[in-house]
């Protein structure tokens, strides 16, 4: 809160310092924007700490999930070690490639664009630039 508050109490004491007397509609209406502005970070703040911490919880009680299923797999299955090797590798090695599809697919860039629909922008901004590599090849 000191980060917030402090501009403005910059703001207020430069003007009393500075003899400038500021108009009070102005005044008012600079502490209802901070205000304001104040208002929408908290609840911000607030929803992005809730999802993290349920995406928190629902990752530890996957990991959990996880382990005690291959942990009550591999200590009652009646295989022998070389099987249960070979199927924690396999298990290993397909929990790697689904992590990686998962990852790259969700922090894919066009996907991004298209969330946010800037894919349109990102399109107008090609078409100008290469209208004007077209017009003035010299550029």
């Amino acid at each position: 809160m000191k980060k917030t508050v402090w501009p403005f109490l910059l703001l207020m004491l430069s003007s009393a310092f500075k003899g400038l007397r500021a108009n009070s509609t102005d005044l008012e209406l600079t502490k209802l924007k901070f205000f304001l502005t104040y208002v929408r970070l908290v609840k911000t703040l607030r929803l992005l700490f809730m999802s993290l911490l349920s995406m928190g919880v629902c990752l530890v009680f996957l990991l959990t999930a996880i382990i005690l299923l291959h942990v009550s797999l591999f200590l009652y299955a009646p295989w022998d070690r070389e099987t249960k090797m070979v199927v924690g590798l396999t298990c290993s090695i397909f929990y790697l490639l689904a992590t990686l599809v998962v990852f790259y697919q969700a922090f894919a860039s066009d996907k991004w664009l298209r969330i946010f629909h800037a894919d349109g922008i990102m399109n107008h901004l090609h078409k100008e630039v290469g209208q004007k590599d077209m017009t003035n090849p010299d550029e």
